[in-house]
């Protein structure tokens, strides 16, 4: 009887130890990955991967999914806040490859943060970036499941919606001064799958500035508004007399969140789209 309350004594105290060496891992574990995102499409991404829970700070302008908005923001458009990234004690920051200043990524690289750099600029990057993200997080299965689901998305998509040759479109981001998309973005290719062309294709940048008259001479017959408000009219007159304004002013809004950010709801808006150039098309 002693030797059986013997036993039973040490298999409480052992499967007590056990039980707390096993939460210890547990804690460990989500204390392991402390991740800041530096662009909003990418805490979007780090969400939807399944690794939401080790995200400690995002940027400004992040506002998806909800639980993104509760984190301390590191900085915006001018720049990242060192010293509140800082205090945040990261083990590894993502950074947005053609969003990001290089010059913040190198300080960032010399304080001895760890960096890694993502690619958006042409629609497999949005399954690239999931792929890594779930691989640097020990979230493949959740990763695997969302590549899955985007591959199959992009499968809907009929070329051009039998469109050719495409629709010249000029794409408006900013309008004072007016801001468009030039070279190597994601959006040119995306928007072929709608059957629309961008005239600054051949721009020499990403995103840049351009006159009034530039866009009004550029070959387009309307107008993408990813401007997020209603179309600006600041054309003067006295700068564009010589232009019949009323034959290419038609606009096409869409979805200046999400068409902007190469994220996992990107594709949803793409189609949205698609079905708004139908309508388009048909003067509907």
């Amino acid at each position: 009887m002693r030797m059986l309350s013997f036993f039973l004594a040490f298999f409480v105290v052992f499967g007590f130890f056990f039980v707390i060496e096993e939460s210890l891992s547990q804690d460990e574990l989500t204390k392991r990955h402390r991740i800041v995102t530096l662009s909003p499409h990418l805490a979007e991404i780090v969400y939807a991967s399944g690794a939401g829970d080790y995200v400690v700070g995002v940027i400004a302008g992040t506002n998806y999914p909800e639980e993104a908005t509760r984190h301390p923001i590191v900085g915006g458009f001018s720049g990242i806040d060192f010293e509140v990234l800082i205090s945040l004690e990261p083990t590894v920051v993502l950074a947005w490859e053609q969003g990001n200043k290089a010059a913040d990524i190198l300080k960032l690289e010399r304080l001895g943060i760890r960096v890694h750099i993502l690619s958006a600029s042409n629609l497999i990057d949005l399954e690239n970036q999931v792929y890594d993200v779930s691989r640097l997080f020990g979230t493949e299965k959740i990763g695997d499941e969302l590549i899955s689901a985007l591959k199959n998305k992009a499968l809907s998509f009929d070329d051009g919606l039998g469109n050719d040759p495409h629709r010249p479109v000029f794409i408006k981001i900013w309008d004072r001064p007016i801001f468009t998309i030039g070279r190597d973005h994601y959006i040119n290719e995306a928007l072929r799958l709608c059957g629309l062309k961008n005239v600054g294709e051949q721009y020499p940048f990403r995103a840049g500035s351009i006159s009034t008259e530039t866009m009004l001479l550029s070959g387009a017959d309307s107008i993408l508004d990813l401007t997020g408000a209603k179309l600006i009219d600041d054309m003067k007159t006295n700068s564009i007399r010589h232009v019949d304004r009323s034959s290419f002013m038609r606009t096409i809004e869409g979805d200046s969140e999400l068409l902007m950010r190469l994220g996992p709801r990107f594709l949803d808006a793409l189609e949205a789209l698609c079905a708004d150039v139908i309508k388009f098309e048909d003067g509907i």
